[in-house]
């Protein structure tokens, strides 16, 4: 018994994974909190998301991070702002 040949029915599916930020917060001890969301689409139509966060203390080296955080932490990380945190934290 022979199957049939199903190769003529094959589809190719691009599979693509974006990372955006979805969010940022300031809290008021002046740590940012960062949300990455990793989205999954097949063939441009949205299939999933999942979400990672990251936080950046005052004082820390932000030097690396996305543009738009960087922003953030030269106006939030103040030298009094980066005094109080440390002081907060017995350092």
């Amino acid at each position: 018994m022979r199957l049939p040949d199903f190769t003529q029915y094959r589809s190719i599916m691009a599979l693509t994974e974006r990372t955006e930020i979805g969010s940022r917060e300031v809290l008021s001890d002046g740590q940012i909190q960062v949300r990455v969301d990793t989205i999954i689409e097949r063939d441009g139509e949205y299939i999933s998301t999942s979400y990672h966060r990251y936080v950046i203390y005052p004082g820390q080296d932000y030097s690396e991070l996305e543009d738009s955080v960087k922003r953030i932490c030269k106006v939030e990380h103040t030298p009094e702002v980066i005094a109080a945190f440390k002081a907060a934290q017995g350092a």
